[in-house]
């Protein structure tokens, strides 16, 4: 990369980062895009050379995100076929960017069709982990021999409900860490023999 490349991406980058801190503040649909380049220190026509609107660098924000809590995800999966261990590790990253996963938890229902396609197209990919550990489980008769999407469905729209309504449930601190050991309990129950 040379060096108009680097700055160009740092520059990027720093967007990045400035938007989901004002994201995570202010939510999403309330945050004008001026303040996230004020946020960023870059000028307002700069953060349009690199996004064309807000639901680009929301979708690419989103990706960084789920890239890392992907990868993340990936790793405890090669490493154990243990659905509990795994469900552990999830809402340990969750909890980690709490406050963004909250914000988009909360808003998604009034974003636009098309953003709130491409966001639950791309969490899709964390519940096909889930869904490859099961499905093993299953054939290993480990598990109960249940129908592992609306298994899902419960389990990430507990975690979803609970994320949107975070402030209902707590004034400080982590909803995710209130809520942790009640959302595993139940979840094994679901897929116990």
């Amino acid at each position: 990369m040379n060096k108009r490349q680097t700055q160009k991406q740092f520059t990027r980058d720093k967007i990045i980062a400035a938007a989901k801190m004002v994201f995570i503040e202010k939510g999403i649909i309330n945050t004008a895009t001026s303040k996230i380049a004020e946020m960023a220190g870059v000028a307002h026509g700069t953060l349009f050379l690199h996004f064309p609107n807000k639901d680009s660098l929301v979708i690419e924000l989103l990706d960084v995100e789920l890239a890392k809590f992907d990868e993340n995800i990936k790793q405890v999966i090669l490493g154990t076929d243990d659905i509990k261990n795994i469900l552990e590790q999830y809402l340990n990253v969750i909890q980690a960017e709490e406050g963004f996963f909250s914000t988009l938890a909360r808003e998604l229902p009034h974003y636009k069709d098309e953003l709130r396609r491409k966001i639950l197209f791309r969490e899709s990919f964390i519940r096909e982990h889930f869904h490859q550990v099961i499905e093993k489980g299953i054939e290993q008769d480990r598990y109960a021999k249940i129908n592992i999407p609306c298994a899902l469905t419960f389990l990430f729209g507990t975690i979803n409900y609970y994320l949107s309504l975070k402030k209902s449930f707590v004034q400080e601190g982590s909803i995710i860490n209130k809520f942790h050991d009640q959302i595993i309990d139940i979840f094994m129950k679901i897929i116990q023999k």
